[in-house]
C-alpha cells in the first residue's frame, strides 16, 4: 500500500535534479525493444511485430513482479520513474526564471506565447505520467500485481508514438485519466483563485489554460505572466500529490 506514495515521492528525487532521466529511460527502453524484435525476424526478413510486441511486455512485466515481489521498496524504486511528469517542473522554474530576468520584456507576444506554452504542456504530462500511473497502480495493488503492471504501462509510455499497438492502448488508457485529472482540476480550481463554472476547454491543454485564466479567444482571462507557470505548477503537483493519498487510503481495508 505505502509503495504507492513513497514511488511518487522517489519520482521528485529522481526527476527534479535529473529532468533529462525520463528520455534516457524512454530511449533505452525503445532500444531494447528494438534489438528484441531482431529475434522474431522470419526467412523472408519480414519482422513479427504482434508476436514481439506481446512477448516484450510480457518479458517485461514478469522482470519487474519478480522485482517487486522481493520487498516493498524495490517495487516503489522501479515504478517511481513511471511519474515522469515531474520531469516538465525543473524546466518549467527555469522558463519562469528566464522570463522574470527580462529576457523577452520587449517581445510581449513570445513573452506571453512561452508562458502558455509551458502551462499548457503541464496539462498532458501530468494526465499521462502522473495520474495515469497512480489509478493503474492502485487497482493493480490488491492483486499483488502492481509491479507487473507499472512495468507494462512504462513499456507502453516508452513506445507511444512509435509503435502502432503502444500507441492505440496507451490512447485507450488515457481517457479515462484525463476525467479523473480535469475533475481535481476543477474541484481545485480554488487554489489557483478561479471560478470553476468559467472553465472551458475540449482538450488538456486549453483546459487548464483556462483554468488558468490565460486562454486565447475566451472571456474572463487576463494576459499571461510568469506567475503562471508557478500557479500552474503547483496546482498539478497539488493534485497529483492529492490523489495519490486518497488512493492509498482507499487501499487500506486491502492491506
Amino acid at each position: 500500500m505505502l509503495a504507492l506514495p513513497l514511488a511518487l515521492a522517489l519520482a521528485f528525487c529522481l526527476y527534479l535534479p535529473l529532468p533529462r532521466a525520463a528520455d534516457l529511460i524512454t530511449e533505452g527502453i525503445y532500444r531494447l525493444y528494438a534489438a528484441f524484435l531482431r529475434l522474431f525476424r522470419r526467412k523472408s526478413g519480414k519482422i513479427d511485430e504482434p508476436v514481439g510486441f506481446a512477448l516484450f511486455l510480457l518479458l517485461w512485466g514478469g522482470i519487474f513482479q519478480l522485482a517487486g515481489s522481493l520487498h516493498m521498496l524495490v517495487a516503489a524504486v522501479i515504478t517511481a520513474p513511471l511519474f515522469r511528469a515531474i520531469a516538465l517542473l525543473t524546466p518549467a522554474a527555469r522558463t519562469k526564471e528566464e522570463l522574470d530576468s527580462g529576457t523577452l520584456a520587449r517581445d510581449r507576444e513570445g513573452y506571453e506565447a512561452r508562458v502558455r506554452e509551458v502551462c499548457s504542456g503541464l496539462g498532458p504530462a501530468f494526465i499521462s505520467d502522473a495520474c495515469l500511473p497512480l489509478l493503474l497502480l492502485a487497482l493493480s495493488t490488491p492483486l499483488h500485481l502492481n509491479s507487473a503492471v507499472g512495468g507494462l504501462l512504462l513499456c507502453l509510455r516508452a513506445l507511444d508514438g512509435r509503435q502502432t499497438y503502444a500507441t492505440r492502448a496507451f490512447a485507450q488508457l488515457r481517457r479515462p485519466a484525463r476525467a479523473v485529472m480535469r475533475g481535481l482540476w476543477l474541484l481545485c480550481s480554488c487554489v489557483v483563485g478561479r471560478n470553476p463554472l468559467h472553465v472551458r476547454g475540449e482538450d488538456s491543454r486549453t483546459f487548464l489554460l483556462s483554468l488558468l485564466g490565460i486562454a486565447q479567444d475566451q472571456t474572463d482571462t487576463h494576459a499571461p505572466v510568469s506567475g503562471d507557470i508557478a500557479q500552474a505548477v503547483f496546482l498539478c503537483c497539488f493534485t497529483t500529490v492529492m490523489l495519490a493519498l486518497v488512493l492509498t487510503l482507499l487501499l487500506i481495508p486491502f492491506r
